[in-house]
């Protein structure tokens, strides 16, 4: 368990840290177990932390659910720095780990502070930016699926099989529909076909699954 206890024996980083610190009531430190969290990419940012002993492992969850190695943070390192106001990393201890957690205001600009910060700034606009690109790719996935569900309610309304789009739209045709260039919308034809709920088939494209193509429209995983 996370544990936070006071202790104004340890050494300031400066004169500046130092006065926060006695505004503060003295700097506190916490005490993580090996595999413990310190913070979770998301969480809101309201502190940065030294680490007086042991390790740090900051990684960031991909799509597929594996983790990706950012750094490691060893004795000195600050952890936590950056300007957005949520993390966009995990950090997690490697080993037994102290930290002092100090107020973000309270970190002077130094070489070495300078440097970390440089370093978190290049990890943030690389986290926006892949945030971006994932939104615009669901946004145009979740635009594609609604359209298939439209045009299968559609087809049932008509007397036709709702599962069956015929060849009559045609790529150009479906990519103005949805406001995306024919490269685009044959990627997310491409993605849809790997989850398994379309499959070409001889007359057009068959739709395997409509309750999940659905939920898909409504931002939920399929």
């Amino acid at each position: 368990m996370l544990t936070l206890v006071e202790s104004r024996s340890q050494p300031p980083l400066n004169e500046a840290t130092a006065d926060a610190e006695s505004a503060a009531e003295g700097r506190q430190l916490v005490m993580l177990a090996p595999g413990e969290v310190l913070f979770r990419e998301g969480e809101p940012r309201a502190h940065v932390f030294r680490v007086e002993s042991g390790a740090l492992c900051l990684y960031r969850s991909s799509p597929d659910g594996s983790n990706k190695v950012v750094e490691f943070a060893f004795p000195g390192d600050l952890v936590g720095l950056g300007y957005l106001e949520s993390q966009v990393a995990c950090a997690q201890a490697t080993m037994k780990t102290s930290l002092s957690r100090l107020p973000r205001a309270a970190i002077e600009t130094t070489p070495d502070t300078s440097g970390r910060l440089s370093l978190a700034i290049e990890r943030e606009v690389a986290f926006l930016e892949e945030k971006k690109s994932r939104e615009t790719h669901a946004s145009q996935i979740q635009r594609v699926a609604a359209l298939f569900v439209t045009l299968a309610h559609q087809n049932g309304h008509e007397g036709r099989d709702p599962a069956l789009l015929t060849d009559s739209l045609t790529c150009g045709v479906v990519a103005s529909y949805l406001n995306m260039s024919v490269d685009e919308l044959a990627a997310q034809l491409t993605e849809l076909e790997r989850r398994g709920l379309v499959a070409p088939c001889e007359r057009g494209l068959r739709l395997k699954d409509l309750g999940a193509l659905a939920k898909l429209c409504d931002g939920a995983p399929a």
